[in-house]
């Protein structure tokens, strides 16, 4: 869909994220949709690192490149709250 400035814009259904789980999914679809990319150097060289622990659909990554940690909300107006999305 195309607004008024003529830019592509992504509409989620909001009732096909209800849970934490798809809110999660949708945001990783949408931040990066081809490859997870290291939110300090943009490296792919990105490995899953576990999950949160008070959110255990967050998951967690590593990457090889820089040796940095991040997960799913790192960077994002999300990153540091403990609320559920």
């Amino acid at each position: 869909m195309k607004n008024l400035s003529g830019r592509s814009h992504n509409i989620l259904n909001i009732r096909a994220i209800m849970d934490d789980g798809k809110c999660f999914c949708a945001v990783r679809e949408l931040r990066w949709p081809e490859d997870i990319r290291c939110t300090h150097c943009q490296s792919d060289k990105v490995v899953d690192h576990g999950h949160d622990e008070t959110h255990p659909e967050r998951q967690r990554y590593h990457c090889g490149n820089c040796n940095g940690y991040f997960d799913d909300l790192t960077g994002t107006i999300f990153q540091g709250h403990h609320r559920a999305l």
